[in-house]
């Protein structure tokens, strides 16, 4: 073979080692020190995971140890890497098949890891559907920070994102495969304690900073996901005791979480496009200091089904949720604070009830139910805009809350025993009657007394009345409820309330009783019932004290309509005192107007002029016929009730 022929040969040798090849076939290439990028055409079969590998100071045999997937080194022991392109990578590139039949759990994983290693900022799943098996867990239930049982582990910056042409989704199994529903590991509970616990180790593990690692940058700055379903492939059973039952897997299982970020420290978390359906414990859980999370963003997210909570943030961040749903679940949110938030046409649906609003989480003064915030800062805040409650039972709304919400069978409560310092809320409530007969639409819960204890506290330390509260609730009725005769319960109000405190009510009421604090109120905050004209309707409306009147005396007012019965043929004289039964630091606001409509043609009620130093009237005014009515509104300069109106038909 002569020089030119040589030449000639070693040429086409050298480019044949340059030629696309699969992954493993790379490894038996020795391409010449010239070539520095090797092409594959695919990891594990042509055309799926293809990629271009490179020789450079990453590429060394620890790289090539740690990332055998990514990594290999060549028959002449040169050591190319994958390249990332644009700083992407494909979990394809590790080996997942993406069919939803084998395990892809090593191989995301192992993507997740080697994006890490080389500061890859974006991680594709360019398949359909990828399965993904929980590995066994060894370590006890109770170690928070072991990695072991976990099926996806993140520890550094990521956006996972999912490019197929729909939606990517994760089907999360138990070990080997099996149903996640009815099988499950059991663990020891702790190092301490060898009782058995239920693992089943639940989706995404968030494994960030475990302590505050600023002024430097946190290891997890940006975690996006985007067009991807998280699927757990758990129901929800209806059992809620926790933790999970060894013996039938059945219960809350706080081992099970879609998304777990615990006790530590990330930046942003970004979800977009992205599904976290049926998980037994939380389902998106996020918790730790304060600023355990710098801001949360979720856009078209849904985050249902389960036996825990869906949304569970107990953290401050700042907070975005945008056409969003949660629920189908125990409760549908559980908010122990943030420092801002806005949810924008969110829907919470089908669960026991919803948490919303609080104060800080980290500067706890005595306990997360007592709302606590910095006044060097702005205001801690909580919008809703234009969000639904739908089948929620009941939502718990805490301090610093404001916006408009609908909602369908579902009641609205602020009770200090939930938020033991209730303050600072304006919401306005349309609330729907449809399918659930026999309850209140809204209800202000003051303490019982002064001197009711903060659990945790310092002896002395006390829950506090409601303080700048302001509610306002239209009730309607579908045409199903109508026809089914079904009707509201009047909005309520109870214990001490402080007097900046307001409640306006109207709509469809049924026959419902106007808005009332029962029979003999401590508290009376501002109380505005739009219902109408003074028809008879208001002996139905008023908040009703039947046959209770049987001699003379004074009548506390209980809500902005009252209907008073007597026992028997007698005339009474009735006057209105000045305070509420609390003083009047919880009563009654200026310009309070009070209605007051006789229930039957029984005996006569009168009010008198001059009778009492709270009452001005420009004469006796006397009750005696059905449906004759009188009208007071309070001055509280004087503190004292004034004759506004009247309609006698006697």
């Amino acid at each position: 073979m002569n020089a030119l022929a040589m030449s000639a040969l070693a040429l086409a040798n050298r480019s044949a080692q340059a030629l696309p090849a699969l992954f493993a076939d790379l490894a038996t290439r020795s391409p010449a020190a010239e070539i520095i990028r090797l092409d594959s055409a695919g990891h594990g079969r042509p055309g799926q995971g293809a990629g271009r590998y490179i020789a450079d100071d990453l590429a060394d045999a620890e790289m090539a140890a740690a990332h055998p997937r990514f990594v290999f080194q060549c028959a002449n022991g040169r050591i190319f890497r994958l390249e990332a392109e644009g700083q992407s990578l494909s979990v394809e590139q590790g080996g997942a098949a993406g069919d939803g039949d084998g395990d892809d759990r090593d191989a995301i994983q192992a993507a997740i890891d080697y994006a890490q290693a080389i500061d890859a900022r974006e991680l594709r799943f360019e398949s359909a559907r990828y399965r993904v098996d929980c590995p066994i867990r060894v370590s006890p239930a109770k170690d928070i920070r072991a990695e072991d049982g976990h099926p996806l582990v993140v520890r550094a910056s990521l956006a996972l994102r999912g490019c197929a042409a729909l939606r990517s989704v994760l089907d999360f199994r138990g070990p080997g495969g099996v149903d996640p529903d009815t099988n499950w590991q059991i663990v020891a509970t702790s190092a301490t304690d060898p009782a058995p616990a239920v693992w089943r180790g639940g989706g995404l593990f968030v494994q960030g900073d475990t302590a505050r690692p600023e002024p430097a940058e946190r290891r997890i700055a940006r975690l996006e996901i985007d067009r991807l379903v998280f699927q757990g492939n758990r129901s929800r059973t209806g059992q809620y005791v926790f933790p999970a039952n060894p013996a039938d897997g059945d219960g809350w299982d706080i081992t099970d979480k879609g998304f777990w970020l615990q006790d530590v420290y990330v930046g942003e978390v970004i979800c977009r496009d992205t599904d976290f359906i049926g998980w037994r414990g939380e389902i998106f859980y996020a918790v730790g200091a304060d600023d355990a999370i710098e801001q949360l963003e979720l856009a078209r997210c849904r985050i249902v089904t389960g036996n825990g909570n869906g949304l569970n943030l107990g953290c401050d961040p700042v907070v975005s949720a945008q056409d969003c749903e949660f629920g189908d679940c125990k409760i549908a949110q559980e908010d122990t604070g943030k420092r801002r938030g806005h949810f924008r046409n969110c829907l919470w649906r089908d669960c026991e009830y919803v948490w919303i609003g609080g104060g800080s989480t980290d500067g706890r003064l005595y306990s997360y139910k007592y709302p606590t915030r910095d006044l060097a800062a702005p205001v801690p805040s909580t919008v809703l805009d234009g969000c639904r409650f739908e089948d929620c039972t009941l939502v718990w709304v805490n301090s610093w809350v404001s916006g408009r919400i609908r909602t369908v069978d579902t009641a609205v409560a602020l009770s200090t025993t939930h938020g033991q310092a209730l303050r600072d809320v304006d919401l306005e409530v349309d609330a729907w009657l449809d399918r659930r007969a026999g309850f209140h639409a809204l209800a202000l819960y003051g303490p019982a007394s002064l001197t009711e204890p903060v659990a945790g506290a310092p002896a002395g330390t006390y829950q506090q009345p409601p303080r700048q509260v302001r509610l306002k609730v239209r009730h309607f009725r579908s045409a199903h409820a109508q026809q089914q005769g079904l009707e509201w319960l009047g909005a309520i109000w109870t214990g001490h309330v402080d007097r900046s405190c307001r409640i306006a009510v109207e709509g469809d009421y049924g026959n419902a009783r106007s808005p009332n604090g029962f029979d003999n109120p401590l508290s009376f905050p501002r109380v505005d019932f739009l219902g109408g004209n003074a028809t008879t309707a208001y002996t139905a409306h008023g908040f009703y004290k039947p046959a209770n009147l049987t001699a003379s005396g004074v009548v506390p007012p209980c809500g902005p309509v009252m209907a008073l019965g007597l026992a028997s043929e007698i005339a009474v004289d009735v006057t209105l005192p000045p305070h509420p039964a609390a003083g009047p630091a919880f009563g009654y606001a200026d310009g309070q107007s009070v209605r007051i409509v006789k229930q039957s043609d029984t005996g006569s009620i009168r009010f008198a002029k001059g009778a009492s130093a709270s009452m001005a009237m420009a004469g006796d005014r006397t009750l005696d016929k059905a449906f004759d009515w009188i009208e007071f509104a309070y001055n509280r300069t004087l503190a004292r009730w004034k004759e506004s109106a009247s309609g006698l038909y006697g």
